[in-house]
């Protein structure tokens, strides 16, 4: 019984690792998936830079147009001013002058904030191109690791899978029937018996039931969640 103990142990043991494997196996697409995300989060913010910078730069070649069409009416009305005779029309046209000059201020001032956009957008642009080349090549390094580890866990599963089998072969079928309901039932079928207590469910076990547990001599479940029960230290004493 001592042997079939063991074995229950061991079958526990890997089954726990297989899980482990599966649980990894799961989540590398995700690592996988997150590095897309970034790396289309950073591809978008470098489309959006250039769509900015192109924006400006038109902005500012139209506003460029309309600064030499507002400078040429200023001199056109100077050159009409010095032809003026009358107060009353003189004061007029300096008017308009004064209006036409106040035109051209605010598109300088137009063009100086276009000039500052172009810079910060071609900044931008630079920023995003390198953080998107890094991500190209995180992405392109993750996708070997994730080969790789891939590659390591399906061996390695493999070989859990038939140490698996071979312990199940020495298990007789009904103490393998009740394991596997409880690992259904209880995620794990196996539980230590540690100081009068079962590691499963933590409730106490009856003393004479933990009498009989470290015995390891028969098959005692837990009269808490029915987790067979073994007692550690014994099994370890007599594999020494």
């Amino acid at each position: 019984m001592e042997e079939q103990l063991r074995l229950l142990i061991q079958l526990q043991e890997i089954d726990v690792k297989i899980r482990a494997h599966t649980e990894q196996k799961n989540r590398l697409p995700e690592a996988l998936a997150a590095l897309e995300r970034r790396r289309a989060a950073s591809k978008e913010g470098l489309e959006k830079a250039k769509d900015t910078l192109l924006a400006a730069q038109k902005n500012k070649r139209d506003r460029d147009k309309d600064l030499e069409v507002a400078v040429q009416k200023v001199e056109k009305l100077k050159t009409r001013s010095s032809e003026i005779k009358n107060n009353k029309e003189y004061q007029a046209i300096l008017k308009e002058i004064e209006s036409a000059e106040l035109e051209s201020k605010t598109i300088e001032d137009d063009i100086l904030k276009l000039m500052e956009k172009i810079d910060n957008a071609a900044s931008q642009i630079t920023t995003a191109e390198q953080r998107a080349q890094d991500e190209d090549a995180a992405l392109l390094e993750e996708q070997k690791q994730h080969e790789a580890a891939s590659v390591k866990l399906g061996e390695e599963s493999k070989a859990l899978e038939q140490a698996r089998q071979e312990a199940m072969s020495r298990i007789p079928p009904q103490v393998l029937s009740q394991y596997q309901k409880l690992v259904i039932s209880r995620g794990v079928a196996m539980a230590e018996a540690r100081g009068e207590s079962c590691s499963g469910c933590y409730m106490s076990i009856p003393p004479q039931v933990f009498v009989n547990v470290k015995k390891n001599e028969a098959i005692i479940t837990c009269p808490n969640c029915n987790r067979i029960l073994y007692y550690k230290e014994a099994i370890a004493q007599k594999n020494v």
